[in-house]
C-alpha cells in the first residue's frame, strides 16, 4: 500500500501540471479531480494525524475546496459538512496548534462550497455554530469555577447536530467520522475541549469562523443572530487568552457595523473589559500591543 506522501506527491504533480497546461487541456484537470476522488477519502480518514506531516493533506483539502468542489460531494453540497466535521475537532487539538491557520483555511473554503451550492445548509452551520458558542461559554466557566482549573472528568462537547441530522440520508466517501468524535447519542460532531488548552484555541478559531460568516456573506446569515449568542460571545471575553480576546472584540465591532450596536451587552462587555485589566500584566501583552 502507498504512503500519504506517495500519495500527496503524485497530487502536486498532478496539480502543478494542470495549472502549466494550456487552456484547451481540460484532460489534465479531469485526471486530478479523478485523482482526487479516488484517494482524498482514504487520505482523510486514514492520515490525519495531530503532527507537522498533516500540513501537506490540510493545504490539500483547501486547495480542492476550492478549485475542484464537486469532490466533497455527489450532488448535494450538503455532503460538504461531513468533511468539516473530520477536521473541525482538530482545532482543539494541542498537537495541531501551529496548524490552525491550514485548518481555518480549509474549513472556510469548505464552507464556500455550502454558501454557494446549498444556502440553507450554510445557515443551518451557522447557527450550530451560535450554539456551540453559548456551550463554550458553559465550558469556560466550569474550568474557571474549578479550583485546579481543569473540571473533573472530560468535558465533550457535541457540535453541529442540526447539520449533521440533515444528511443522515446521504452517506457518502466522507461521511463516517472518526470513533473519537462520534457522539453515543444522535447526530452531531463529538469534540474533546478539556482544559485550556483544548477549549481557548477552539472557541477563537469557531468565533473567528463566525466573524468571517458576517463580514463576507451578511445577507447569507441574515435574521438568524439572537441575544443569547451575542451575550455568550461577548461574555466569553474574561476567560480568554489574548486571542480569543481579540476574535471577541472583532466580533462585537463586526455585529456593531453589519447589524446594530444596539444588540451588544454593554455592561457584560465593560465588566468583561474590567475583568481582563484585573489580570496579571504579562497575561495582555498580546492586546497591548494590538493597533487601536
Amino acid at each position: 500500500m502507498a504512503s500519504h506522501f506517495t500519495y500527496i506527491h503524485e497530487l502536486r504533480e498532478l496539480i502543478a501540471s494542470s495549472t502549466t497546461a494550456s487552456a484547451g487541456s481540460a484532460p489534465g484537470s479531469t485526471h486530478l479531480e479523478v485523482k482526487l476522488r479516488e484517494v482524498l477519502p482514504n487520505l482523510l480518514r486514514d492520515y490525519i494525524i495531530p503532527s507537522p506531516k498533516a500540513d501537506p493533506l490540510l493545504k490539500l483539502v483547501a486547495y480542492t475546496a476550492l478549485k475542484f468542489p464537486g469532490v466533497f460531494y455527489n450532488g448535494r453540497a450538503a455532503d460538504v459538512i461531513s468533511v468539516i466535521g473530520r477536521i473541525l475537532p482538530f482545532l482543539a487539538e494541542p498537537d495541531f496548534r501551529s496548524s490552525h491557520e491550514l485548518i481555518f483555511s480549509a474549513v472556510w473554503n469548505l464552507l464556500s462550497i455550502l454558501r454557494t451550492g446549498d444556502r440553507e445548509a450554510y445557515r443551518q452551520f451557522f447557527l450550530d455554530a451560535m450554539v456551540t458558542v453559548e456551550d463554550l461559554l458553559y465550558v469556560a466557566s466550569m474550568h474557571d469555577e474549578s479550583p485546579s482549573g481543569v473540571p473533573p472528568g472530560r468535558c465533550l462537547v457535541k457540535c453541529l447536530c442540526g447539520s449533521f441530522s440533515n444528511i443522515l440520508d446521504s452517506p457518502g466517501p466522507y461521511s463516517e467520522l472518526p470513533a473519537s468524535c462520534q457522539p453515543k447519542n444522535g447526530p452531531g460532531v463529538l469534540v474533546d475541549l478539556t482544559g485550556d488548552a483544548r477549549w481557548r484555541p477552539f472557541a477563537t478559531s469557531l468565533i473567528k469562523l463566525v466573524n468571517k460568516c458576517l463580514a463576507d456573506g451578511t445577507l447569507y446569515v441574515d435574521g438568524l443572530v439572537n441575544m443569547p449568542f451575542v451575550s455568550a460571545a461577548c461574555s466569553i471575553l474574561c476567560y480568554g487568552d489574548g486571542s480569543l480576546h481579540k476574535v471577541c472584540f472583532d466580533f462585537a465591532r463586526i455585529v456593531a457595523t453589519v447589524m446594530t450596536a444596539e444588540i451588544l451587552p454593554l455592561e457584560n462587555i465593560i465588566r468583561s473589559i474590567t475583568c481582563i485589566l484585573g489580570q496579571d500584566v504579562a497575561e495582555l501583552s498580546d492586546i497591548s500591543l494590538a493597533p487601536t
